[in-house]
């Protein structure tokens, strides 16, 4: 997949709807990129869909791609094997980046990827997968051009296997073509694995009707520190301008909760110095 290089912040709204729709057929990245300019410089009070009319896509294709744009574009090269779909579908993950390393240094599929993180989380796999809620932004109004099916993200990773790009209209037998990818069946037993063999230990079976759940591994204090990092960056980041000038006007019972949850976090960092 071309990659883009050239920073679009210094183009006009005309060369963003050009480089997005050179993008088409190539990169969902720079769409989101494009999209994510437009929306900041331009938009006006427009829409995902206005841009979306201009592109070729629908409101809700170019919401997406803007989103993963805004959420993962600072960090997307840190994590060469993974495709756009990989961190789509973990775009309201809390631990995303920890799932997202685990698939880098796994070279998983995104499939592996949310029966590891289920895995992790101490789930049966052995139920099927709940219905997943993608993220929505309140301030913005997205319609579709033409009607669309929602689809489910691994399917993302399924067509990109078959040299497709989101969003396109795959032939009718693509899904007998990419069936199986996410399996890795053992020689001997024939057996199911949600993720690759060696990734990680698969669930334990039980025994009579007891459930197979896989334990939640122990985290070591390397681990640990790093997802505290990485929550903490996020927290940061989510103390905009807009929160910090509105946070007088919060509950006094939220306020506090958030004074004190901060202090503790300042004298425990305090103790380690």
């Amino acid at each position: 997949m071309t990659e883009h290089t050239e920073s679009t912040e210094k183009l006009t709204e005309e060369q963003l709807i050009d480089r997005a729709r050179e993008a088409l057929s190539d990169s969902s990245w720079v769409i989101g990129e494009c999209a994510a300019q437009w929306t900041e410089k331009y938009a006006k009070g427009r829409t995902d869909a206005d841009f979306g009319a201009m592109v070729g896509l629908s409101g809700d294709q170019i919401y997406q791609r803007r989103r993963v744009w805004e959420t993962f574009g600072d960090v997307k090269d840190q994590y060469s094997n993974l495709k756009w779909s990989h961190y789509y579908v973990a775009l309201t993950w809390d631990d995303a980046p920890e799932c997202l390393q685990w698939a880098e240094e796994n070279q998983a599929t995104v499939a592996e990827l949310k029966a590891w993180r289920r895995a992790v989380n101490g789930e049966d796999l052995s139920i099927s997968e709940p219905f997943e809620e993608y993220p929505s932004d309140a301030e913005v109004t997205f319609v579709s051009d033409e009607p669309i099916s929602v689809r489910d993200p691994s399917e993302y990773e399924q067509m990109e296997r078959a040299g497709m790009e989101p969003g396109s209209r795959e032939p009718s037998d693509a899904a007998a073509t990419v069936a199986g990818h996410a399996r890795d069946v053992s020689g001997s037993g024939g057996e199911y694995s949600p993720f690759r063999s060696g990734a990680a230990s698969p669930a334990p079976k039980g025994s009579g009707s007891e459930t197979a759940v896989v334990a939640k591994p122990e985290i070591t204090p390397e681990q640990a520190v790093k997802r505290i990092c990485s929550a903490v960056e996020r927290c940061h980041k989510m103390l905009t301008p807009e929160v910090q000038s509105s946070f007088a006007e919060l509950s006094p019972k939220l306020k506090k909760r958030f004074i004190k949850a901060i202090s503790e976090l300042n004298s425990a960092a305090a103790r380690l110095q």
